[in-house]
């Protein structure tokens, strides 16, 4: 079976991401905590937030516990859903027509 590198949802302290990759790399996230709060304050703290905002946009949650992701991806297949049904008992489409003239009372 292949590891998925994923955000934690059971041990995480923002958004999972340090224990998602410790997870992945069967490690103690403590070591990626201190390694990011290391490289952080080292970077003079703005590059080590995008680093983790990066991070946190990439890696997908954990698929068990989808959080808000998953909440805005029922809702837009609810409103789908809702749509392909409004549609199906509106009018009907037509496809493939051929399209001919007829003089009618002898004008064109």
């Amino acid at each position: 079976m292949s590891k998925k590198l994923t955000r934690s949802y059971d041990d995480r302290w923002l958004a999972g991401v340090l224990s998602g990759l410790a997870k992945y790399f069967n490690t103690n996230p403590i070591y990626f905590r201190i390694a990011y709060i290391l490289f952080t304050v080292i970077t003079g703290i703005f590059p080590g937030v995008i680093v983790y905002i990066v991070l946190w946009a990439i890696i997908p949650p954990d698929p068990a516990h989808p959080g808000i992701a998953g909440l805005f991806n029922a809702f837009s297949e609810l409103t789908s859903t809702s749509q392909k049904t409004r549609n199906s008992r509106g009018r009907r489409q037509l496809t493939d027509v051929e399209e001919k003239d007829i003089k009618k009372n002898g004008r064109s």
